[in-house]
């Protein structure tokens, strides 16, 4: 499909602008912003919706947004003052004004190539390529890292992993995205190089959205090669815990430039993620719907009956709503159906274990966290969740450990700013107030949305002393949340000792949070 507006026709599968005068040069992240508001041209799109779509939800400036909206006007022969394509509606976003019409693209010529088999497995499908590397270098140390990436990936339930035997054919100088999605039908491709340089080993990958051939997401690793063995599982869990994150968000922001009839199952899902992962009453609601939605839609799919046990736990422990026996109990079904529908899904695990701890059995919860971890040693969520519950009964060194592998597993996890609140509240617990003012205070540089984290930034500064810092939190968390009371708190925060519990509960009384 292609999009027409006044003189100007926008291709969205080959990301090229045409105007009166041929093909108009467009800066990617300008280009995003055009195609969002253009294919959503019946409503207002909000800063976060860009943001979410063509940064992927990073934190960036106003300015940066304010940029990528200055080259889409420009595109399209619009300005600021003028608005006759893209309206500025103050206080609510940007909504794309002029006349569109959607229109089929021409039939294409099909080259005689083999195409790949009709999937009725919907999952986003990536191609690990084998890892390319210099001349006389042993070949088994990039085919073997290729090969542990692949074993591990597949842990995701939710992404699907074609096998070294097809991917492996692909073995050549240049990267075959059409015949990887024709053939492999994969969306996505992993490539590397591998160099054995100075007793280290430097590992550069990519990973590219194999339609566009953009590129998503790149790094490099340069371990030492003291133990090889110790380097390629680093490697792995680095390169692992960011493809579960960049591909979560491709495919929300792929599904976001979609109508919600034309959704899947799986679209469903991820658009769902990136909702429940904004810490609000009204996305975490539009998350449950999607979920739902998918589970209508497939009722065999256990990951996102997990998605919508894990909104239904948000519900409940931010508050969101009076009562939160009910959506606890719909929780526990939701999660039941999911760890019945597929017992090897990591995030079905956490969620059944989260029933647990919330239900104050948080031995029971433990035990399916590490069911989680053992299902998906890489799953950086499964390793701050099990944290959690070594805080809340005392086990304050081991909960450090869980969370710092969380955090080196997801640097950028969206869920950051509660594994850093997590930190602290381990320091809190040992009575290392300096240690823990220091972490809640990144905590809340990371996230100052999220309740749990702003209630434990005040209570922590305000034992720590720091009066001023303490009421700051507080008022923020009165201004996201005038009805916020202490009683979420400690659904989540069933501390073991009660000498804690009575600390922290004083503590927000005097910060003017009720019970």
């Amino acid at each position: 499909m292609h999009h027409v507006f006044g003189p100007y026709t926008l291709y969205p599968d080959r990301a090229e602008l045409i105007g009166p005068d041929g093909v108009v040069r467009v800066e990617p992240k300008a280009f995003a912003v055009l195609r969002l508001l253009v294919e959503n041209h019946d409503r207002i799109v909000s800063r976060e919706e860009m943001i979410e779509v063509a940064w992927g939800g990073r934190f960036i400036s106003d300015a940066a947004v304010s940029t990528a909206l200055k080259f889409a006007r420009k595109a399209v022969g619009d300005d600021g003052s003028g608005q006759a394509m893209i309206r500025t509606m103050h206080g609510l976003g940007h909504r794309f004004v002029a006349p569109v019409e959607r229109r089929a693209d021409a039939t294409t010529v099909v080259q005689a190539v083999v195409p790949a088999p009709e999937q009725t497995d919907r999952r986003p499908t990536i191609a690990i390529l084998p890892f390319a590397q210099n001349a006389g270098e042993a070949v088994h140390v990039g085919d073997g890292l290729a090969d542990e990436i692949i074993s591990s990936l597949s842990r995701l339930r939710w992404l699907r992993v074609i096998a070294r035997e097809s991917t492996f054919r692909f073995r050549q100088d240049g990267i075959d995205l059409e015949g990887l999605r024709r053939v492999l039908g994969a969306g996505y491709a992993l490539s590397g190089r591998v160099e054995l340089v100075a007793g280290r080993l430097n590992v550069t990958v990519t990973l590219i959205e194999t339609l566009s051939g953009s590129v998503i997401w790149a790094d490099r690793f340069s371990p030492s090669l003291d133990d090889l063995h110790m380097a390629r599982q680093e490697i792995t869990a680095a390169v692992i815990g960011a493809l579960d994150l960049q591909i979560s968000q491709a495919e929300a922001a792929t599904a976001r430039t979609k109508s919600t009839e034309m959704l899947d199952a799986w679209g469903a899902y991820h658009l769902g993620m990136s909702h429940l992962l904004r810490f609000n009453a009204r996305d975490n609601t539009i998350a449950e719907g999607l979920f739902e939605r998918a589970t209508l839609m497939d009722p065999n799919f256990a990951t996102a009956f997990a998605g919508r046990a894990f909104a239904l736990q948000q519900e409940a422990s931010q508050g969101f709503m009076a009562d939160a026996a009910p959506a606890l109990a719909e929780m526990r079904r939701m999660a039941e159906r999911a760890v019945e529908l597929d017992p090897f899904d990591p995030f079905a695990n956490m969620v059944m274990g989260r029933v647990q701890h919330i239900g104050g059995r948080s031995e029971d919860g433990l035990f399916w966290y590490e069911r989680a971890i053992e299902v998906s040693p890489n799953f950086a969520r499964g390793h701050y969740a099990r944290s959690h519950i070594d805080i809340l009964v005392g086990r304050t060194d081991q909960a450090r450990a869980g969370v710092d592998t969380s955090m080196h597993l997801s640097p950028m996890d969206p869920l950051l700013g509660l594994m850093l609140t997590f930190k602290s509240l381990s320091y809190f617990v040992d009575g290392k107030m300096d240690l823990a003012l220091e972490w809640s205070r990144k905590a809340v540089r990371s996230n100052q949305v999220h309740y749990l984290v702003l209630t434990t930034a005040a209570m922590i500064s305000q034992v720590a002393g720091d009066t001023v810092e303490a009421a700051r939190w507080a008022t923020r968390l009165r201004e996201l949340r005038p009805d916020a009371t202490i009683a979420p708190y400690f659904l989540s925060n069933n501390f073991a000792n009660p000498q804690i519990r009575d600390l922290v509960q004083r503590t927000l009384r005097d910060l003017g949070i009720p019970d």
